[in-house]
């Protein structure tokens, strides 16, 4: 019986070995790429791991960086949600929805990370000064003011403005937030309207924030791309200026 076990054992780990010896050369393939790229992934990795679809917006993979993002924090929100009520009611539906919609936002954060990691050989934005593309991505910087508001006018080097847009975005959604909490203590019409005015506010507030952000990347370094250049011409009868524009 002994003997049979020991014969088991002896297969066992042949077979472990025959499995292991294609991973190792396999591992080692992959470690004689350009280890440029793996510099890249660890930065992706660890921006979505802080923030997800941050390291996918770096790649210029904007719409799955803007889904990690918001789903993410739709669950993140929705779990916080049902924990204060659970611990404020001690209801076990909470509790319930509390476990479930953590799992998910963990499993999302998890995913993005994943797919950051998994995309690290994506270039991004590609422009130049004078090439058809501008320097800074548009709808790059529209993506992280739609993230976090200010951020797009940050990518872009205006950082007054950014300073000014995220702190008139988040006046508005602090008002938002007073006036639902005086409605749902209080009640009454003019308390429901007032929510909705500044919420009317923020949309236009936010929606101004993302066509700036826009605007400002387009035009980023844009009065270094044209040169006029003024010259006076003298003819046999006339007196002119030249205009040269370079682009």
């Amino acid at each position: 019986m002994l003997t049979i076990k020991k014969h088991r054992i002896a297969v066992s780990g042949f077979i472990l070995l025959l499995c292991f010896i294609p991973l190792k050369s396999e591992a080692q393939e992959i470690m004689k790429k350009d280890t440029v790229v793996h510099l890249v992934n660890k930065t992706e990795v660890i921006k979505s791991l802080f923030v997800p679809g941050w390291g996918q917006v770096n790649q210029e993979r904007l719409s799955t960086s803007l889904f990690f993002y918001f789903s993410s924090s739709l669950y993140y929100y929705r779990s916080a949600f049902h924990y204060y009520h659970y611990k404020k009611y001690t209801s076990a539906q909470h509790e319930k929805m509390f476990k479930i919609n953590l799992y998910a936002a963990l499993f999302l954060h998890g995913l993005n990370v994943l797919d950051a990691a998994t995309h690290s050989d994506n270039p991004g934005w590609q422009g130049g000064l004078l090439d058809d593309k501008p320097l800074k991505s548009p709808w790059g910087a529209v993506s992280r003011s739609a993230m976090l508001p200010g951020w797009g006018q940050i990518y872009n080097g205006s950082y007054w403005k950014a300073a000014g847009y995220f702190l008139t975005d988040a006046y508005l959604i602090y008002k938002i937030r007073e006036a639902d909490l005086a409605y749902q203590s209080e009640g009454g019409s003019a308390l429901r309207e007032e929510r909705s005015r500044y919420s009317w506010y923020f949309g236009i507030a936010y929606l101004m924030t993302l066509a700036d952000s826009y605007a400002g990347a387009y035009l980023y370094q844009f009065d270094k791309a044209i040169k006029l250049t003024v010259m006076p011409f003298v003819g046999r009868d006339k007196l002119a200026l030249e205009f040269y524009v370079r682009f």
